[in-house]
């Protein structure tokens, strides 16, 4: 976020200065003396139009582009809850030494993902908790040691499919923590603003007033623009405003550690490996 805003602090100083710049060249050669101080004609408001409406038009498809990025993202998560919910829920048709297991394999791996694989995702770390995928690979374990007998079977299905679903979802919401806009898009939002006020600055420079206002309000919406456009696109990044967090697997606990209260609920060791 801060390098964003600043690249876009310098892009427009250098647009301006450079738009004073080439208007002064041309105040002290004569040739603007003419011209009522106007170093461009009537015509150029048609380009004005089309770099305007250019600017605003890539501004806006990348804005769509970061918040599906971010929709698609908090999808992932409550996904992700869901499938433990299901799977813990799946746990209640199995044989009580089965499922008092596997129950708290599931609470300590969710317990795992809310905590230490969410911090590995706001930190950008794509390979995630090795703590949560020990957990995770007990769980799925311990769901292969089961009999598969009859009357379990349905409820056995439920866990396997479950958890890897979960798995999957949790795959996909780390992997969404990097941001996805190309530095190709980012340079090409910077051009393009660049362009905007040089050519703002060389037609408005015989107006100081008006040139102030409407180059604080490009720059005002610029601003707004870009942060909009780096919050979404950082979906686990604090601070941003906008921040996707662990509360749809939290609230998901605290519904099963109602529905199923017990032993599986006590505190988890540190990791599951052993």
């Amino acid at each position: 976020m801060p390098l964003a805003l600043g690249i876009l602090a310098v892009t427009f100083g250098a647009a301006v200065a450079l738009g004073l710049l080439v208007h002064r060249l041309e105040e002290r050669s004569g040739r603007i003396d003419n011209r009522d101080r106007r170093l461009v004609g009537d015509g150029m408001n048609g380009a004005l139009g089309f770099l305007g409406g250019s600017a605003a038009f890539l501004l806006g498809v990348l804005m769509l582009t970061s918040v599906d990025h971010f929709n698609g993202t908090a999808a992932s998560a409550t996904a992700e809850a869901l499938n433990y919910s299901a799977a813990f829920d799946g746990t209640a048709a199995l044989r009580p030494a089965d499922r008092d297991k596997l129950q708290r394999d599931l609470v300590c791996l969710m317990r795992s993902v809310a905590t230490k694989s969410w911090a590995a995702t706001e930190e950008g770390d794509l390979t995630g908790s090795e703590n949560t995928h020990a957990w995770q690979a007990r769980a799925l374990r311990d769901a292969d040691a089961v009999v598969p007998e009859t009357y379990v079977q349905d409820g056995l299905s439920t866990v396997h499919s479950e958890l890897r679903e979960a798995a999957k979802a949790g795959q996909e919401r780390l992997l969404a923590s990097e941001a996805n806009l190309p530095t190709a898009l980012w340079l090409l939002v910077y051009l393009s603003l660049f362009v905007l006020i040089f050519a703002l600055t060389l037609l408005l420079r015989p107006y100081p007033t008006l040139a102030v206002a409407t180059l604080a309000a490009i720059m005002v919406l610029s601003t707004a623009m870009v942060w909009v456009l780096t919050a979404f696109s950082g979906p686990f990044t604090k601070g941003d405003g906008v921040y996707i967090s662990p509360r749809a697997l939290e609230s998901v606990m605290l519904r099963l550690q109602s529905s199923y209260p017990g032993k599986a609920w006590e505190p988890c060791e540190d990791s599951a490996q052993r």
